[in-house]
């Protein structure tokens, strides 16, 4: 979930509070139907969300209670609400050739230049540790009917100046009403 500034309260309708309803059922707050309409049960959820939260309990989602409910709503491993995804596979189906992590971001980013669609694509790579590195690619606006986006996580570990990937996971975005809006990793219908 990202940061939004929009304010919302009872009576507001759409996508924003479809994301708040989302959000405050994974923190187990909301046990309403999650239909984007700000009603009483919302307005119940994050009076009760605002309270557990040190905030004023007043039932009006601004920048303060937005901020509150993305920062519960972090995972603290970072490999939760993946897909996990056979490194071997992986491997194989996407032809890597293991050399250094940069190498295999270079492979992930330009494999994909001549898929159809309006697309954006984004790729990180970090290194926690001298030994550890983090590839995530992600690539939005997928021309499919289902998938509007796909993100993985690729973690590699150096071996006796060798790196080897050693877990790979995957999240989704869906198109509108086929799942998740936010990246997750339950597959979109």
């Amino acid at each position: 979930m990202n940061a939004i500034s929009v304010v919302l309260k009872e009576g507001s309708k759409g996508a924003e509070v479809t994301k708040l309803q989302e959000g405050l059922k994974k923190l187990n707050f909301y046990s309403g139907v999650v239909d984007g309409i700000f009603g009483a049960k919302t307005k119940e959820a994050v009076i009760n969300f605002q309270k557990s939260q040190q905030l004023v309990a007043d039932g009006i989602v601004g920048e303060k209670t937005w901020s509150k409910l993305n920062a519960a709503l972090q995972p603290s491993d970072p490999r939760s609400n993946f897909r996990v995804i056979n490194v071997q596979e992986f491997i194989s189906s996407n032809r890597i050739k293991v050399s250094t992590p940069k190498a295999v971001a270079v492979q992930l980013f330009s494999k994909r230049e001549d898929e159809e669609g309006r697309r954006s694509e984004d790729i990180v790579v970090e290194y926690p540790t001298r030994e550890t590195a983090e590839i995530v690619h992600a690539i939005v606006g997928l021309a499919d009917d289902s998938i509007r986006g796909i993100r993985q996580r690729i973690e590699l570990k150096q071996k006796q100046n060798k790196w080897e990937i050693v877990w790979v996971g995957e999240q989704y975005k869906c198109q509108p009403n086929r799942g998740s809006q936010d990246w997750s990793s339950s597959p979109c219908l």
